[in-house]
């Protein structure tokens, strides 16, 4: 089966608040039609700045379904993946990794197919911050 087009979609979380940001993350993205999501992975960081993963049924105190929690870890969130998003949490903060599948796109390029289209790229704009700090005070 294909996937695609994929996005990794990182939060942060107070490590004390960790699970509520889970279950309010999952209970949105579960239930938008328009994506799907693939893996969920929790990323901690130590005091040295070495990262792990922690699977959704590894969390203490999470309540939830753990047929589910299996079913969303999939391995698709690699370990460059784990580094990578270490480099952005501190040690006193909890990541949420959730790689989703943007089935939207597929409908759209199905339908852009017929006018004999494509879809020629998915691009990201900045975060608003960075769009706002390039733009200046108006």
């Amino acid at each position: 089966m294909a996937l695609g087009p994929l996005e990794l979609i990182v939060l942060s979380f107070p490590a004390q608040r960790l699970n509520d940001g889970v279950l309010a993350t999952l209970e949105l993205l579960t239930r938008e039609p328009s994506v799907r999501v693939v893996d969920v992975l929790v990323v901690r960081t130590d005091a040295v700045g070495g990262a792990c993963g922690v699977e959704l049924n590894e969390l203490a105190g999470l309540v939830g379904d753990p047929a589910e929690f299996a079913r969303l870890a999939t391995g698709l969130i690699t370990e460059t993946d784990i580094d990578e998003v270490g480099t952005i949490v501190d040690h006193d903060t909890d990541a949420l990794a959730v790689l989703v599948e943007h089935l939207w796109v597929s409908d759209l390029a199905t339908r852009v197919a017929t006018t004999d289209g494509t879809v020629l790229a998915l691009l990201h704009i900045p975060a608003v911050q960075e769009v706002l700090a390039a733009v200046g005070p108006r």
